[in-house]
């Protein structure tokens, strides 16, 4: 029997993990386009793999605010 579970990052589905009779950790399968980077990565247990979604979206968010930084100097 597998095991999976829902991972979300605030109001966003980020994505599924799952984890099949016999295995040992859980794949992560993306929900959104926003964390395709995790898609296939795996996790030892759900607690680990949302962390790894909140971080990604932690460092979407900086490099999207840097960005519009650099392009505010740039003018």
């Amino acid at each position: 029997m597998s095991k999976s579970y829902v991972i979300e990052v605030g109001d966003d589905q980020a994505g599924l993990i799952i984890r099949e009779e016999g295995e040992r950790e859980y794949l992560f399968h993306a929900a959104l386009n926003e964390y395709s980077a995790l898609e296939g990565r795996r996790f030892a247990n759900p607690l680990l793999a949302e962390r790894a979604a909140i971080a990604h979206q932690a460092s979407r968010r900086r490099r999207r605010i840097s960005a519009r930084t650099q392009e505010a100097f740039a003018l």
